[in-house]
């Protein structure tokens, strides 16, 4: 595998470039005081301290900020920078404009991709914070305070997409990203706690498709059968108006084949819209023939329950990136009594997301980073930059010869741990492949 040792530094100068930083910074109030701390390179500073593997925090931040720039900066007045909205708000922006390029269509490699623009798994994690926090980020499971994080992901190459930041107590139904920011055509990928029936008459509406779980209680109209049994579909006919899903199929019942049923879904909040929504409800036997229902708004004609099931599975990909962010990049060491450094440090854990992710690039093509059937993992990538980040931060601003040859060395490290020794194992990108050509 031969990586270009001149193709990285220009790839990390579009992730974040300086100038677009100290523009954003302007934007949005960043002021540099006596011009001794600025915008671009304080974000490169907290977003390679989150590398550390120490509890990273304002000490390990303002080191880096000295490695980068040359320049000496006293404790205090370096972590005022952290006490600020503004602050936060350059992070958030710089996030976004980090990860911006990948909402936009990419070539992939997979057949997948024929058929959906986008295949994103959203899904959140929390953290907990000082108690000192309480009133503003309020907590859940048994912490007085904590900070919860909402991720969208492409499962292919595991791109962040997009994100949030909010109280740990907010519940994630109502959390989702803007749907404008994806492409038409983009398959959703959420667990049940994101389920709103509104909700998914929105992204029918926005162009878009999803595929989630049914609660177990849920009770659903049945409007038409695709598939069998028999007697199922008779009672439809019967009383086509006043067939419940809980009446012919209890919620504990145990099954062993699979149903495959047109309903209609109604809103029961008080404040949420009333209008009915229809669904694909699809329910297969799962371990101990236990109910596992899907909702979605592909057509029966076209994708099997079978393809549904395995597809599903893809939404596991975000929790392994969840998994990431905590183990290698500090997301759950939030080490501030301070509203505004708490979230500035969970933004640059992302930004250190996207940042690895460039790596990955640079070593093998994101569009070939497909299941365990790539030649690199991802998550190795993150793991082996930790020990390596004294060669990438002088690369960063080193003129481009002297980084070619960091670079060289680099590579040789990471090239040396993030090979998949898993190729030949079968995962789900691999087992939807026959069942695509059936589709």
């Amino acid at each position: 595998m031969a990586a270009k040792y001149d193709a990285l530094v220009p790839a990390l100068k579009r992730l974040l470039p300086s100038r677009r930083l100290a523009g954003v910074g302007r934007i949005v109030g960043f002021i540099e005081r006596l011009r001794a701390i600025r915008a671009g390179a304080f974000v490169w500073a907290v977003v390679l301290s989150r590398f550390e593997p120490q509890r990273p925090g304002f000490s390990q931040a303002r080191r880096w900020y000295k490695r980068l720039t040359g320049r000496s900066v006293w404790p205090r007045p370096f972590q005022m920078r952290f006490k600020e909205r503004n602050a936060v708000a350059l992070f958030e922006r710089g996030f976004d404009e980090a990860v911006g390029p990948w909402r936009r269509r990419r070539r992939i490699a997979h057949p997948l991709a024929r058929h959906f623009s986008d295949v994103v798994a959203w899904d959140s994690t929390w953290m907990q914070l000082s108690h000192r926090l309480r009133r503003i980020f309020k907590g859940t499971c048994g912490a007085k305070s904590s900070l919860k994080v909402c991720l969208g992901i492409s499962v292919f190459g595991l791109l962040p997409l997009t994100a949030q930041a909010v109280a740990g107590n907010l519940h994630d139904m109502e959390i989702f990203p803007p749907l404008d920011l994806f492409l038409r055509g983009t398959l959703f990928l959420f667990d049940k706690g994101f389920v709103a029936y509104a909700r998914l008459r929105s992204l029918t509406q926005a162009g878009h498709f999803y595929l989630c779980p049914m609660r177990l209680n849920g009770n659903a109209l049945i409007t038409a059968v695709n598939r069998r049994p028999a007697w199922l579909r008779k009672a439809v006919k019967k009383n086509r108006d006043e067939v419940w899903l809980r009446d012919v199929l209890p919620q504990r019942k145990r099954i062993g084949r699979v149903f495959d049923l047109e309903v209609r879904l109604r809103p029961k909040a008080r404040r949420a819209d009333k209008r009915v929504v229809h669904a694909r409800l699809v329910i297969v036997p799962g371990p101990d023939s236990k109910q596992r229902p899907y909702l979605t708004n592909l057509t029966a004609e076209r994708w099997s329950p079978a393809f549904l099931r395995e597809t599903y599975r893809l939404r596991w990909q975000v929790e392994l990136v969840m998994k990431e962010l905590k183990q290698h990049l500090s997301l759950e060491i939030l080490p501030s009594k301070d509203k505004h450094a708490a979230q500035i440090f969970a933004w640059a854990s992302l930004i250190a997301l996207a940042l690895s992710r460039t790596v990955s690039g640079w070593l093998w093509p994101l569009r070939r980073t497909v299941g365990l059937a790539s030649a690199i993992r991802p998550q190795l990538v993150t793991r082996a930059i930790r020990p390596t980040l004294r060669i990438l931060g002088p690369a960063l601003t080193a003129p481009i010869q002297a980084a070619i040859v960091l670079l060289r060395i680099l590579a040789d490290e990471l090239l040396a741990v993030v090979h998949t020794l898993e190729r030949l194992r079968p995962d789900s990108f691999s087992r939807i492949e026959p069942l695509l050509q059936a589709a």
